[in-house]
C-alpha cells in the first residue's frame, strides 16, 4: 500500500538487509506452515528463502523502485551475550563499514531492477534461491492466502 508514495520519490529504493545467497533450506511448498514437520533451523530456513523470493517477485513488477537484498555478515552492532560479544571483537565487521553500502544505494540506487549482495560482493542472480519462477509462485500463492484472510 506505500508503493504509490515510494513509486513518487526521487530515487525510490528498497533494502532488504537479510541473508541472501544462502543456498541452504528451501521452501516447502506442500506444506508451508510447516505442520507435519516443523524444525526452528528449518523454519529459519524456509523463511529465507522465502524473503530472497520476495525480492525477485517485487523486481518483476517492472516499477520504477530498485530492490536490494543486502547481507552485511557479522556486525559488531552490540550484544550483552558474552559469547557473542568475544566472537565479535575478532570475527564481526564494524557498524559503519556494513551500513556504508547501504547509504551508497540509497544516495544513488543501482540501475537494476534486482541487486543481491553478500558482504560487498554481487550474488548472482541465477541461483536457484532466486528462481523467478519459484517467486511468481510464492506471489501467488502470498495472494491467495491474503485474499482468504481479507487482508490483500
Amino acid at each position: 500500500m506505500l508503493l504509490p508514495q515510494l513509486e513518487a520519490s526521487p530515487q525510490p529504493v528498497i533494502i532488504n538487509v537479510a541473508g541472501v545467497g544462502t543456498k541452504a533450506g528451501r521452501v516447502h511448498w506442500d506444506d508451508m506452515q510447516l505442520e507435519r514437520k516443523y524444525g526452528v533451523i528449518t523454519a529459519q530456513l524456509q523463511a529465507g528463502r522465502a524473503n530472497d523470493l520476495l525480492g525477485v517477485s517485487f523486481a518483476a513488477l517492472g516499477r520504477r523502485t530498485r530492490y536490494v537484498h543486502y547481507h552485511p555478515g557479522f556486525t559488531r552492532s552490540g550484544s550483552d551475550n558474552p559469547v557473542i560479544k568475544l566472537l565479535a571483537k575478532f570475527f564481526a565487521r564494524e557498524v559503519a563499514e556494513s551500513v556504508r553500502p547501504v547509504v551508497s544505494w540509497i544516495s544513488t540506487p543501482p540501475s537494476a531492477p534486482l541487486t543481491a549482495n553478500d558482504r560487498g560482493k554481487d550474488v548472482p542472480l541465477s541461483l536457484k534461491t532466486l528462481s523467478p519462477h519459484d517467486a511468481a509462485r510464492l506471489d501467488a500463492r502470498t495472494k491467495d492466502l491474503a485474499a482468504l484472510a481479507d487482508l490483500y
